[in-house]
């Protein structure tokens, strides 16, 4: 696959919106845009600098914490594990991705996580270069269950200073 086609297809999966979501999350104010399907989660918080974040404005090498708390929907393997899957990407107003981190748990394969670690996920962002003060970016993240077609796609804007 190109690059660009590549670009493309992330860029597809990120932005769409899904016609079977059940349900999403808004907050205009720090920008947050949320659809989940399946994967519900109890909490939804956003933190920077371990301080929970007002707006959509972020300091440069500042560090920006997602926390989604309270997910309880994953299929259980019959060890009683589950197999969560999560992935992000920064992109700039351009559509032009400036960093991404594919499936953040592929060390623990097929054998899983306890259910009770999957519950609570993080996804951590330290904001620096490629990033420049005076842009704005967006932070697009995607929780799955590989067990299942269960999902949570998600939207951040961020404005740099």
């Amino acid at each position: 696959m190109s690059v660009s086609s590549f670009k493309m297809t992330f860029l597809f999966i990120f932005f769409s919106i899904l016609t079977g979501c059940q349900s999403k999350i808004t907050d205009e104010r720090l920008g947050l845009y949320i659809d989940y399907k399946g994967i519900k989660p109890k909490t939804v918080r956003v933190l920077q600098n371990q301080q929970i974040k007002t707006d959509k404005n972020i300091g440069f090498a500042n560090f920006l914490t997602i926390e989604i708390l309270g997910i309880d929907s994953f299929e259980k393997l019959s060890s009683g594990k589950v197999l969560p899957g999560a992935e992000y990407a920064v992109v700039d107003e351009k559509q032009n991705i400036i960093y991404i981190t594919k499936d953040l748990f592929t060390k623990y394969g097929l054998i899983g996580v306890p259910e009770k670690d999957a519950a609570s996920l993080k996804l951590n962002l330290t904001i620096g270069k490629p990033m420049e003060v005076g842009k704005k970016y967006f932070f697009l993240f995607r929780i799955w269950d590989k067990n299942s077609d269960k999902e949570l796609k998600g939207n951040l804007e961020l404005n740099v200073q």
